[in-house]
């Protein structure tokens, strides 16, 4: 009875074990049906079952046997299922360049695994690659590097040393290829490369590259350095010489062929347990210097499981990559850890070789140079392979491979471009004219020809010119925020100092005496800062959401820095500063019929239409380049059409007003330009008696508008015919005349 009650317990105590069984699901992906996964899978779950943890791993490895799609796509699909926030896996095993791209969706592990544990990992390479943003969202599971596999049969058989160097190995494998060729043995390959497109080739690149850095404690050479170019010019020796096009463009399967066959002298591979050949690190240009592409798996946590799925995942999370399990992977398996500690270990090393994972010297593949590695791993080798497997020059090649990651500026170095060097050149030589010629005005023999504005509106005049085109090298040099607010700013304030006073000069000289001529008369100065304050005030709103530097516009492959509004409020902004600056050009026109036939303007008037016909082209040209949003199709074009218009704006508005009255004494009609002037002076002499009365007057009931639309156009025509103010006395010559003893 007692012992009928013991194997009840007993089984109840079973059954409800099994209950509180927790299953924890991974996802992972392998090339081969003899994978590590499975030997994780044994190991834990024994581990499980002998210590009561009621908890079982099971790993859903796809291989090309049961999924190719999912083998083939294995990025897209861990992508699909972590934006979907999907709980089917607790455990994540995935190729360790995309821990930037899987980072945001992985438990951060700073918080749940033990100091110690990382201490274990943190100084190595892999463990670059299981950090996103400062924490630690991964482990390195699965350690996959390059080796040089040797055929013992043939470096016996003619009696070579395996090859410590690039140099030593062309030469041994040249010797025993042409020997071989002798003996008719036509499918003998002296070294396979694995120079494929797809990214194995990267790493076969990037591992080659890294052979040819001057130390040991050498970063990686500059892509541009003299160290890659002859790295390039050693594998396509190696190709020409020892192998061939087709041979280095093959994938895996291709060398496995030769593992089987064993027809081979030297294959570079990713070191397996299963291939019965001795292996050495990979040769370097110099001995002792080598380099080996890191590649493999990591293993991380999903973020989004619940409390009690997550507790069981770190259980396994931290048996799997314990110093005990490393070292039984490599002691009892033969699969590599990524804890160097373990090659030290003289129990393991026994019956394996480790003297060449003691010295292999990994690189990790460049995943943080761009936010899309594969996009940059794909262009990176195709252009390189331009030149191996085609006709391009080695520095070519190498420039475009710089300019994948290089953000280009626009300086004055011509080593960087022209543009920028160009745009320096033209606007220094343009504001050093610009701001000597205002000395004419106090030069007697000028003076005639500057009274359509006094001495300190001219001033300003050319100040805004002069600030108009320096708003086109504030993008000159690195790219700064306030750059990008500064050129605006300085674009919009430099053109209100260009056009305003041409704006007061046409409202005081309107043909009929009226309230809002006599105010701004009277008040010039408020007028122009009027202006000016409301730049200042629309300005000001873009700070609310200001500009951002970015650096993904490529031209050409090239990237520059990039000045983007993202905020639509701040694009409302700039389109109300266009709106802004549109009105009062079709003010100025207006205002330009209406005193189209006034004497007292004279020629001034018919280099006005050329400036507004200018402003306007401009205003069209900024607007064609938003709304075909050219910046980001071509940023070189609308860089080149943005600063020479901005150029041409000011230096038009500048000669067409100010400029032509420099060359006027110089002219065959310069007697009759001076006579036609003094004329106009004396004419403003006479009717300044007049003008302090005419500004007391009323305004006659003539001038009052009408409402009704065709009396306004019949009115509007009428003061374009007429050629003199049917007032007394002139505002404008009442100005001019005031104007005259503030000369600055």
């Amino acid at each position: 009875m007692i012992l009928q009650i013991i194997i009840l317990v007993l089984l109840l105590s079973k059954i409800g074990n099994t209950e509180k069984q927790i299953v924890i699901n991974g996802i992972a992906n392998t090339c081969y049906s003899d994978d590590v996964y499975s030997k994780y899978t044994k190991e834990f779950n024994n581990y499980s079952k002998k210590n009561n943890l009621n908890i079982v791993l099971n790993i859903n490895t796809f291989t090309k046997e049961n999924s190719t799609v999912v083998v083939n796509q294995y990025e897209s699909v861990l992508e699909f299922l972590f934006k979907k926030k999907s709980t089917k896996y607790e455990l994540y095993f995935y190729d360790n360049i995309f821990t930037s791209k899987y980072g945001p969706y992985l438990l951060k592990l700073d918080d749940w695994v033990s100091k110690e544990q990382i201490d274990m990992y943190k100084d190595l390479v892999p463990a670059k690659t299981c950090i996103y943003k400062g924490k630690w969202v991964s482990f390195p599971i699965k350690t996959d590097i390059s080796v040089l596999y040797y055929n013992d049969k043939y470096l016996n058989k003619y009696n070579k040393s395996v090859p410590k160097t690039w140099n030593e190995l062309l030469e041994t494998a040249k010797y025993i290829y042409d020997k071989e060729k002798e003996l008719n043995n036509t499918e003998f390959i002296a070294y396979n490369g694995l120079f494929s497109y797809t990214e194995l080739g990267m790493c076969s690149l990037y591992e080659f590259i890294y052979s040819y850095r001057d130390s040991l404690n050498s970063s990686f050479p500059d892509i541009q350095s003299p160290q890659v170019v002859e790295a390039l010019k050693m594998i396509k020796k190696l190709k020409d010489t020892i192998s061939s096009d087709e041979i280095f463009q093959k994938v895996e399967e291709f060398s496995e062929e030769y593992f089987s066959s064993g027809n081979f002298l030297f294959q570079k591979f990713w070191y397996y347990p299963w291939f019965n050949y001795n292996f050495t690190i990979l040769p370097g240009n110099h001995e002792n210097i080598s380099g080996s592409a890191l590649g493999g798996y990591n293993l991380g946590i999903n973020k989004y499981i619940n409390d009690e799925k997550k507790n069981a995942a770190l259980t396994v999370f931290k048996f799997l990559t314990s110093y005990e399990m490393q070292r039984k992977l490599l002691h009892k398996y033969k699969y590599l850890t990524s804890i160097p500690k373990v090659y030290e270990d003289e129990e393991v090393c026994a019956n394996f070789n480790c003297d060449p994972l003691r010295r292999v010297q990994i690189i990790e593949r460049p995943t943080n140079k761009t936010n899309n590695y594969s996009i940059y791993s794909e262009k990176f080798r195709n252009y390189i392979y331009e030149y191996v497997y085609g006709n391009k020059k080695v520095n070519e090649v190498l420039e475009k491979v710089n300019n994948l990651t290089k953000i280009h500026i626009f300086s004055i170095n011509p080593k960087d471009n022209l543009l920028g060097l160009v745009t320096f050149i033209i606007v220094m030589i343009c504001l050093i004219a610009m701001l000597l010629s205002i000395s004419l005005l106090y030069i007697q023999k000028f003076k005639p020809f500057f009274c359509f504005l006094s001495n300190d509106y001219w001033i300003i005049f050319v100040l805004g010119s002069c600030i108009i085109i320096s708003s086109s090298i504030t993008e000159i040099g690195y790219l700064y925020v306030y750059k990008c607010h500064l050129k605006i700013i300085l674009l919009c304030i430099g053109y209100t100092m260009n056009i305003v006073p041409l704006l007061y000069k046409l409202v005081i000289n309107f043909p009929e005496e009226n309230k809002i001529s006599i105010l701004i008369l009277n008040h010039r100065y408020i007028f122009l800062m009027c202006f000016i304050f409301l730049d200042i005030v629309i300005n000001g709103l873009n700070f609310i959401t200001p500009y951002q530097i970015t650096s993904n516009t490529i031209v050409n492959e090239k990237k520059y820095y990039v000045c983007e509004m993202r905020h639509n409020f701040g694009k409302a902004i700039q389109n109300i500063l266009i709106i802004y600056k549109i009105l009062i050009a079709f003010i100025i026109i207006l205002l330009i019929f209406i005193e189209w036939n006034m004497s007292n303007l004279h020629k001034d008037i018919k280099f006005f239409v050329s400036v507004i016909s200018m402003d306007i082209a401009f205003f069209i040209i900024l607007i064609s380049l938003q709304i075909n949003n050219i910046k980001k199709k071509d940023y070189l074009a609308y860089r080149y059409i943005l600063t020479f218009t901005t150029i041409i704006l000011s230096v038009t508005n500048y000669v067409f007003i100010y400029g032509l009255n420099i060359i006027r004494p110089f002219i065959k009609l310069e007697n009759e330009e001076l006579s036609f002037h003094n004329a106009q002076k004396q004419q403003n002499n006479k009717s300044e008696q007049s003008c302090s009365l005419s500004i007391k007057s009323p305004l006659d009931s003539s001038s009052r508008s009408s409402t009704n639309f065709h009396s306004i156009v019949q009115k509007l025509t009428e003061y374009h015919y007429r050629s003199e103010s049917n007032s007394s006395g002139s505002l404008s010559s009442f100005s001019d005349n005031f104007n005259k003893n503030i000369d600055f």
